[in-house]
C-alpha cells in the first residue's frame, strides 16, 4: 500500500507539472509597450522615454535587459531633442555592450547549452554600431566636432572588427567538452557605412578641410559599388558636395520607420547514424506548414531515430510607409530628400554574421537536451509502468521545446532607413520644414523652425518619422 500510494503521489505531481507546463506555454504576457508605442506613434518621444524609466523601468524591462533599456530611452531622447539624455543613455548602452560580449567569449565553454534568452542581452550589432552614429548627431548638435568625429570612427573600426569579434565567440565555444561539430562565423560583408561616412564629411567640410571631406566622399562611392546587396540605390551625393557654394548650403539627414523586429522559425531535427537532418517548415498563406529548407550533415556519434522540434531567430524589417521627404524653406518646397542608408538591410547583413554560431549552439543545446530527455523518460517509464512513463514524456517534450524559444530581443526604436539632401540658399535665417508622403498622401510635417544658415557653416537639420 505503501508503494501504491507513493505511486500515485508520483503520478499526481507529473500530472500538476504536465498542466502547469502547459499553462504558462499557452499564456501570453499583456504587451507591456502599447502605451509607449502610442506616445511614440504621436510623437511624444520624451514622454515615452519618462515612462519607461525611474521605478517603473521593471514594468518593461528585464534585469538582463538592460542594453536594450539604454538603447530605446537613448533614441526616444534623440528624437525628443534631449540631446544630452541620449548621449547618456547610449554610452551606458555601449559600455554594457562591450562588457556582455566580452563576458560571453569568457564564459563561452560553459555555457554552450544554455538557451541566448537566459544570458544578458548583449545587442545586436546594427544597434552597437548606430548608436554611435547618432552620438556623433548628438555632439554635432552643440557643435562638438571632436567628439562627433570619435564616433564615426568607432563604426568603422567595429565594421573592421566584425568578423574577428565573432570569430573569437566560435573559438571559446569550440573548447566546451560538449562541442560535438566546430562551430564557425559567418562572412561580414558589410564594412563601409555610407551613412556614417556622410556625417564624417559634414564634419571634414564644416571645418573647411574638402581634402578629408573628398577621402570620405570616395568612401560613400566606394561603398555603393562594393556593397550592392546592401545599396540596392542610386549613391545621393555627386561631385557637388565638395564645392564650396556661393551662399550657405543647408545639409538634410533625416530618418523614417522603425527597426526591424525578430522574429522566430521552427526547425525539426531527425538523426540518422552519424548523421543530423534539419528541416525547417514556415506556413504557407493558408496557415498550413510547409517543408521549405533541408540540410544534413556528419554528427560523429549519434544514433539514429531522434527527432526534436527548435527555434531560430530572423530579423524581419518592419519598414517605413514615407517614400518621399520634400524640404520646405520659408514655405517654399526646394527639392526631395534621397536615401543614403536602408538600416534594415544592413541589420540582416550584419546578423547573418553570427547567425552560424546560433544555428550550430541551438542545434547541439537541443540534440544533447533532446537526448538526455530521452533517457529520462525511459527510466521514468521503466520504474513507473507506462502511464508514468507517458506523463513524463509529455513533461520531458514540453520542458525541452519551451528552453528552446528563441531569443528575440532587439532593440525598438531605431529607424529603418536614412535620408539625406544638400541645398544651397542664401545666409541668413531661414524657416525649415520638412514633409513625409506615402504614395502622394501627406503624412506628417515636421516644423524644424528657424535655422540661422552661414557661409562654411555645419548648417545640419535633422528629422524623424515614425511611420
Amino acid at each position: 500500500m505503501v508503494d501504491a500510494g507513493r505511486s500515485r503521489k508520483a503520478r499526481n505531481r507529473a500530472f500538476l507539472l504536465v498542466v502547469v507546463l502547459v499553462f504558462i506555454s499557452c499564456t501570453t504576457r499583456n504587451e507591456p509597450f502599447a502605451e509607449i508605442d502610442n506616445a511614440v506613434n504621436q510623437g511624444n518621444y520624451a514622454q515615452a522615454a519618462q515612462a519607461m524609466s525611474g521605478d517603473e523601468r521593471s514594468t518593461y524591462y528585464r534585469d538582463k535587459d538592460k542594453v536594450l533599456y539604454y538603447l530605446d530611452v537613448g533614441m526616444l531622447y534623440h528624437y525628443a531633442g534631449d540631446y544630452e539624455l541620449s548621449t547618456q543613455h547610449l554610452n551606458e548602452a555601449e559600455i554594457l555592450i562591450e562588457q556582455y560580449f566580452t563576458k560571453s567569449i569568457s564564459q563561452a565553454a560553459g555555457s554552450l547549452l544554455l538557451n541566448d534568452n537566459i544570458m544578458d542581452y548583449a545587442g545586436e550589432d546594427y544597434e552597437d554600431i548606430y548608436l554611435n552614429v547618432f552620438k556623433s548627431l548628438n555632439f554635432l548638435s552643440r557643435g562638438d566636432f571632436d567628439a562627433g568625429f570619435v564616433e564615426v570612427r568607432k563604426v568603422n573600426t567595429k565594421l573592421n572588427l566584425l568578423e574577428d569579434k565573432y570569430s573569437d565567440l566560435a573559438a571559446g565555444y569550440n573548447s566546451a567538452d560538449d562541442a560535438e561539430v566546430e562551430l564557425k562565423a559567418g562572412e561580414n560583408r558589410f564594412y563601409n557605412s555610407a551613412l556614417a561616412r556622410y556625417v564624417s564629411l559634414l564634419m571634414y567640410r564644416g571645418e573647411g578641410d574638402y581634402d578629408g571631406a573628398r577621402i570620405d566622399y570616395n568612401k560613400i562611392v566606394e561603398a555603393f559599388l562594393l556593397q550592392p546587396d546592401i545599396y540596392e540605390f542610386e549613391p545621393p551625393v555627386d561631385e557637388s558636395t565638395l564645392r564650396p557654394p556661393d551662399g550657405a548650403r543647408l545639409s538634410v539627414l533625416a530618418f523614417a520607420g522603425r527597426s526591424p523586429v525578430k522574429k522566430a522559425k521552427t526547425l525539426t531535427i531527425a538523426t540518422g547514424p552519424n548523421t543530423v537532418s534539419i528541416l525547417t517548415m514556415d506556413e504557407d498563406d493558408a496557415g498550413q506548414l510547409i517543408p521549405t529548407g533541408y540540410n544534413s550533415f556528419f554528427w560523429p556519434g549519434i544514433d539514429g531515430g531522434y527527432r526534436f522540434k527548435f527555434q531560430l531567430p530572423y530579423i524581419e524589417p518592419q519598414g517605413s510607409a514615407v517614400d518621399t521627404i520634400r524640404l520646405v524653406v520659408d514655405a517654399q518646397p526646394l527639392g526631395q530628400l534621397k536615401m543614403i542608408e536602408n538600416m534594415e538591410r544592413v541589420a540582416e547583413a550584419t546578423f547573418q554574421v553570427k547567425y552560424p554560431i546560433i544555428f550550430m549552439k541551438t542545434v547541439t543545446r537541443t540534440i544533447v537536451k533532446g537526448i538526455l530527455a530521452q533517457m529520462g523518460k525511459q527510466q521514468l517509464q521503466e520504474q513507473g509502468g507506462l502511464a508514468l512513463g507517458l506523463l513524463g514524456s509529455i513533461v520531458a517534450d514540453i520542458a525541452v521545446e519551451a528552453s528552446e524559444q528563441a531569443d528575440l530581443r532587439t532593440a525598438r526604436y531605431f529607424p529603418a532607413h536614412a535620408y539625406m539632401g544638400e541645398f544651397d540658399i542664401p545666409e541668413g535665417e531661414h524657416f525649415v520644414e520638412l514633409e513625409y508622403y506615402s504614395g502622394g498622401t501627406l503624412l506628417q510635417v515636421d516644423e524644424l523652425g528657424m535655422m540661422n544658415l552661414t557661409k562654411g557653416g555645419l548648417n545640419l537639420a535633422t528629422s524623424y518619422s515614425n511611420k
